[in-house]
């Protein structure tokens, strides 16, 4: 969670290649950065509605 409203952590990395085993899983990787991406993309969206631009390193 970022540390403050007006703050950005850093945009979610996708998942190599080799992170998923093409079984299935339930909680896949390509889901799990697919949930996180959605979530950055929002608090991004909701940062530039309010005038706020800080990215945490």
């Amino acid at each position: 969670m970022p540390d403050s409203p007006d703050t950005l952590p850093p945009k979610p990395q996708p998942p190599q290649n080799y992170d998923c085993c093409g079984g299935g899983c339930a909680d896949c990787e390509l889901r799990i950065y697919q949930r996180e991406l959605l979530r950055w993309k929002k608090m991004e969206a909701a940062l530039l509605a309010g005038g706020g631009s800080k990215l945490l390193p």
